[in-house]
């Protein structure tokens, strides 16, 4: 018999079924695992000898092997290299801020089927879409290290690898999880989801997960840039993103992240940071400015960082048309933290 695993609630509810244990041990086994952060069935006391064994006999903790764990200079990230069952590699990063607002971004698929080009995984392709226990163990970790840390896990972000909304049922079956009173109890506001704007889903979203924020990764703020380094846009030009995000805030009231990455000579001429504002303009927006981090293939694709002081001036004219930016703080250029920079160097070292 195949075991399943411990975070897939529904088959451990008909594992205890089966075995006709009382609905309530279940709820007993949650606490053990996500309050107390326990990962032996030894240790949790609070069940009998017979309950553990069944648990022992058909259930496991985890399906990923940590291959490579490492943290930035400073502390404030450490960046975790995942090798599934299957041997896809995949990853997560935690974010510290000094605020103690530690966020977690988490991968939903091994590898990404989006090719953008800015984008490391590109490099490789789409293997597979995660499972949720596959994502509900990075979410463990990472709530199990800030917990040994003395600290807790506050955010979570749907973005690392890749696209979310092609995973959208595990996706929304994990955030339900997570945002469980009883599990990991994270405010579901500070939920993100980041797409590269699947259309279809955006809609479906707004319905699911009102509570949940949004971000778009929009990086141009026209058809012509979009579709040279963005594929999707082929298929979900501006105009039919912005009605579907305007249908969005009018449903939630909620203010849309928009992530920019500043490519030099690519995307950050002045009269786009214009374009920006006009696109935006009157629309519940904030625009976060993601500085190009550089990884080893830059050369050969012609990829270099805006400098800073253009990208301060992208933000002094989107004050003009009164909406919010911020620039992204670069935590983690010392540990290759941009999306899959330190698999993309595992597989070819492997290769």
């Amino acid at each position: 018999m195949q075991k399943i695993s411990i975070h897939d609630e529904k088959k451990v509810k008909e594992l205890l079924e089966s075995k006709w244990e009382k609905a309530f041990r279940y709820s007993q086994i949650e606490n053990a695992i996500y309050k107390n952060f326990i990962t032996d069935f030894d240790e949790m006391t609070t069940l009998s000898k017979q309950i553990r064994e069944i648990l022992k006999e058909n259930c496991f903790f985890s399906s990923l092997t940590l291959d490579h764990k490492i943290d930035s200079d400073n502390w404030q990230t450490t960046k975790m290299l995942w090798k599934t069952e299957t041997w896809e590699f995949i990853e997560s990063v935690i974010m510290r801020h000094l605020t103690w607002r530690n966020t977690l971004c988490i991968s939903s698929q091994a590898w990404c089927p989006m090719a953008c080009s800015f984008c490391a995984t590109w490099k490789l392709w789409f293997l597979k879409n995660l499972t949720n226990y596959e994502i509900m163990e990075q979410i463990f970790y990472a709530a199990k290290m800030m917990n040994d840390e003395g600290s807790r896990l506050r955010n979570i972000v749907y973005m690392w690898m890749w696209e979310p909304f092609l995973n959208y049922d595990v996706v929304k079956e994990t955030i339900t999880m997570a945002s469980a009173q009883k599990k990991f109890d994270i405010w579901s506001r500070r939920i993100t989801v980041s797409t590269c704007w699947i259309v279809p889903w955006i809609d479906k979203f707004t319905k699911d997960f009102p509570q949940t924020s949004l971000a778009i990764s929009l990086h141009a703020p026209n058809d012509e840039i979009r579709k040279k380094i963005m594929p999707v846009d082929h298929t979900w030009p501006l105009e039919k993103l912005m009605a579907s995000l305007d249908n969005y805030t009018d449903t939630t009231n909620k203010r849309i992240f928009y992530e920019y990455i500043m490519i030099n000579w690519v995307n950050d001429h002045i009269k786009l940071a214009h374009e920006l504002g006009k696109l935006l303009e009157w629309r519940l927006a904030h625009v976060n400015f993601i500085p190009y981090n550089p990884w080893e293939w830059t050369a050969s694709d012609g990829f270099s960082p805006t400098p800073r002081f253009i990208i301060e001036k992208f933000q002094s004219i989107l004050k003009h048309y009164w909406i919010p930016s911020t620039i992204r703080a670069t935590m983690w250029d010392d540990i290759d933290a941009a999306c899959w920079q330190l698999a993309n160097k595992k597989v070819n070292k492997e290769k």
